[in-house]
């Protein structure tokens, strides 16, 4: 009896700073973006989850990475509201094709005073608590596995790592500590 294919992994945000690594980490991912380069073009704002060529995606997809949102902390709080308004159609998609595994971004910032004294709670916190909320929601199927997993500091160029604040380079995580936590949240 031949093995069974691995199903593959859908990344949003795959032309990203995070979804390029985690593109090549993940050999087979299905890339949505809204950036050209990506497997399905779309915008995870008006992505259409009935078109075709995202149906056949989710249908077949075991499990998906969501990195499709601003790491801008200081982003005007309309785009963290934009976020989580996304970020709930996307799970309802999720919720609608039985998508296994799923990965949502959240951060430090969902609870800064317990890793840095002086940063206060923000537009940008919140959108990553109502994240790890979505993430609890879906795990009361049974059958799933969802975490939003609170990233590090991925720079998108090394030389920015020595000129960091102190508690920026506390927090930074390099490639293969990006990909083995992707892994353990996804289940691996």
């Amino acid at each position: 009896m031949p093995a069974e294919t691995a199903r593959p992994i859908i990344i949003l945000g795959s032309q990203g700073n995070i979804g390029r690594r985690l593109m090549a980490a993940f050999p087979g991912a299905i890339g949505i973006d809204r950036a050209a380069g990506a497997d399905i073009v779309g915008d995870l704002h008006t992505l259409d989850y009935d078109a075709p060529e995202v149906r056949q995606a989710f249908e077949t997809a075991d499990g998906l990475i969501h990195v499709a949102t601003s790491a801008n902390v200081a982003d005007p709080s309309a785009v963290h509201w934009a976020a989580v308004a996304d970020t709930a159609r996307l799970m309802a998609a999720c919720d609608r094709y039985n998508m296994r595994r799923v990965v949502l971004p959240s951060s430090d910032w969902a609870q800064p005073k317990t890793r840095w004294a002086a940063h206060e709670l923000n537009a940008y916190g919140h959108s990553k608590r109502v994240f790890e909320a979505m993430a609890e929601m879906y795990n009361v199927t049974p059958g799933r596995h969802a975490v939003a997993l609170r990233l590090g500091w991925v720079p998108r160029h090394a030389d920015e790592l020595a000129r960091a604040d102190a508690w920026l380079q506390a927090n930074h995580w390099d490639d293969a500590r990006l990909v083995g936590q992707v892994q353990a949240a996804l289940g691996d």
